[in-house]
């Protein structure tokens, strides 16, 4: 706990800043609801020019599923995705600061795990349980998400609260590695709009991976990703049960083990290369 508690500062720090953008953040919000509002409105369409209307299941998704996909998998990546791994390691490599944090008594990679948990539990507090309360609350007064029991509905959330947090792990290990990606080229912001892109739509955010066509559908889903965004929001509708669940949990966790393993190795030969080039 010792060790764990000179962390602290990063994730404190990091909530703060969170909140000192909080104008931006709401900007973000208010645009986040019409693009929302428009994929309602494009899946609407999608389904009534369909051959069975309004009515039709497309790829197991009823209009209505669709529907709350839409809107939780929004509010879940507008709580979640707010990583700047990528942009601090660049930085620390352009200016040569990478040095003070390779001699200090302070893991470099645990600076940015404390940094975004940090982040994502202030933006879980502040926006995620109303945005989540009032959603919820609309979506099932509609009939748009079926509730069978109270007891059911409140394990599935737990374990979604379970599975958010190892998407914010994921998310942060991810953007980590393709930071490190910034000791070997300064384009940064390509790395940035690449790790976007393959995130965005591998994880299910822009399409539910069930539209991906056979092979590709069945890797996808064992892929990281996956865990990134679309399991935690399929938990929480309750599209999982319970051994479901725990598979696509256990999936997320061994992949944060791998993926913080191979950032760490890739740390270590990246570090190397700064040594060499008088950094």
């Amino acid at each position: 706990m010792r060790r764990l508690r000179k962390y602290k500062p990063f994730a404190r720090a990091a909530a703060m800043d969170m909140m000192a953008y909080r104008f931006n953040i709401l900007t973000w919000a208010i645009v986040t609801v019409f693009e929302v509002a428009c994929l309602v409105f494009l899946w609407l369409a999608v389904y009534q020019s369909s051959e069975g209307g309004i009515d039709s299941s497309i790829n197991g998704f009823t209009y209505k599923e669709m529907v709350v996909y839409v809107v939780l998998t929004t509010i879940f990546t507008f709580i979640t995705f707010n990583d700047d791994t990528l942009w601090f390691i660049n930085r620390d490599v352009r200016e040569g600061t990478i040095g003070n944090f390779v001699i200090k008594p302070i893991s470099y990679r645990g600076k940015f795990i404390a940094s975004n948990l940090g982040a994502f539990l202030m933006m879980a507090v502040v926006f995620g349980l109303p945005l989540y309360a009032g959603s919820l609350g609309v979506l099932i007064g509609i009939g748009y998400l079926p509730v069978i029991s109270a007891w059911d509905f409140i394990a599935h959330f737990a374990l979604f609260l379970v599975a958010s947090v190892l998407a914010c792990l994921l998310n942060g290990a991810i953007s980590y590695i393709f930071g490190i990606l910034c000791f070997y080229t300064t384009a940064a912001w390509g790395l940035n709009a690449l790790k976007t892109t393959v995130v965005s739509f591998l994880s299910g955010t822009l399409l539910p991976i069930a539209f991906f066509p056979g092979v590709f559908r069945e890797i996808v889903s064992y892929m990281p990703f996956a865990g990134m965004s679309q399991n935690p929001v399929l938990i929480l509708m309750m599209k999982y049960d319970y051994l479901e669940c725990a598979k696509v949990i256990l999936i997320a966790l061994a992949w944060l083990v791998a993926l913080e393993l191979l950032g760490k190795l890739l740390f270590k030969h990246a570090i190397k290369l700064v040594t060499v080039q008088g950094g």
